[in-house]
């Protein structure tokens, strides 16, 4: 599935620099259930670690959590778990309450979207917070990759091919590679407001292709060749400012401005010292993660010889703004930062970028 599949300080550990806010560790041996979830859904944070999920209510300072098994996508409306070969889908309302989906597919959950990848990936479903169909759409390669803002959909192929849709299913977009070159989609990322899109592609040399909106469809601005120590697997992230990509290949952090068509390779330490700062050293995997605001990108970063030894690295402009060791995902938006570790979440209120 590539791409798609990482469609997964007080901070409590080490941190590079001191958190801006006020910060509260809520631990998940004295969270509520999700059943005890208030009605509304104003201020709930969604969450998701290794083996808890469940929203935070940033206004109350409450947690509410609920273990799960395999694997899981969550947002405002609920959650879906599902297992490695795309069986065994089940449906959960932000009450706890579940249904089998009789699917074969890997939900993928971001902005406004609901999307079953098919088990095949030659296809998707849109559904809504009750599992029904909104609509479907067939391709006639794999899907390699996909991202989203809350106006468009970004799907890449194994052809080459990219895909930009409306929220109706409709095609905004359509680029399509010759068959003389194999110009396979590696990675993907849609800014917040639909207005760019960065796409990962290639192999000897590996490209990243920048397209903008224009009118009602959009149009290549920019396309720039990186190293050819290019790997296959890479996961991507816009700022929410717009301002760069962030991108992820195995063990590389790239940055690339937008606008100015630029790219960096970015070095950050790995491990930690006595006094909690980072250290060169170990081999690590990236995997660049959803803006939490402004012009930082989350990173979540893994160590390849013992896989629960994770940190989350938060770049600004592509600078190390904040380790959170240990953790093993971010959640963001107006109520705050919430930072998942394998015994609770650290809540950060006021947090600003």
């Amino acid at each position: 599935m590539g791409a798609i599949l990482f469609s997964l300080v007080s901070v409590r550990g080490a941190s590079q620099k001191a958190v801006r806010g006020e910060s509260t560790f809520l631990s998940f041996s004295q969270a509520q259930s999700v059943a005890e979830l208030p009605s509304s859904r104003s201020g709930l944070v969604p969450f998701i670690g290794d083996s808890m999920l469940g929203y935070l209510d940033a206004a109350a300072g409450k947690l509410y959590a609920k273990p799960y098994q395999e694997r899981a996508v969550i947002d405002a409306w609920g959650w879906i778990t599902y297992d490695r070969l795309a069986t065994n889908v089940q449906l959960y309302g932000t009450d706890g309450k579940g249904k089998a989906l009789q699917a074969f597919a890997y939900p993928w959950f971001k902005a406004s979207w609901r999307i079953l990848v098919r088990a095949d990936q030659m296809g998707i479903a849109r559904i809504d917070e009750e599992g029904r169909i909104l609509w479907e759409k067939e391709f006639s390669m794999p899907i390699t990759a996909l991202d989203a803002s809350s106006f468009v959909l970004a799907i890449g192929l194994l052809d080459g091919s990219l895909y930009i849709l409306d929220t109706q299913g409709k095609s905004v977009f359509l680029s399509q590679e010759d068959f003389h070159e194999v110009r396979t989609v590696y990675g993907v990322a849609v800014s917040d407001d639909g207005k760019y899109v960065a796409v990962l592609k290639g192999l000897s040399p590996q490209k990243i292709e920048t397209y903008r909106r224009s009118a009602s469809s959009y149009v290549k601005i920019s396309e720039s060749s990186l190293r050819p120590e290019s790997v296959l697997q890479a996961s991507m992230a816009f700022a929410e400012d717009d301002s760069h990509v962030i991108l992820a290949r195995g063990n590389q952090l790239l940055y690339y401005n937008v606008k100015a068509n630029y790219i960096k390779q970015i070095e950050v330490s790995t491990g930690a010292t006595q006094d909690g700062l980072p250290e060169k050293g170990g081999e690590v995997q990236f995997f660049a993660l959803q803006s939490p605001g402004g012009a930082t990108i989350p990173v979540l970063q893994v160590q390849t010889t013992d896989p629960s030894d994770t940190s989350i690295l938060i770049l600004k402009h592509g600078l190390l703004e904040l380790v959170a060791q240990g953790a093993v995902s971010l959640s963001g938006g107006e109520a705050g930062l919430a930072i998942v570790y394998e015994d609770g979440v650290q809540f950060v209120k006021g947090w600003r970028p």
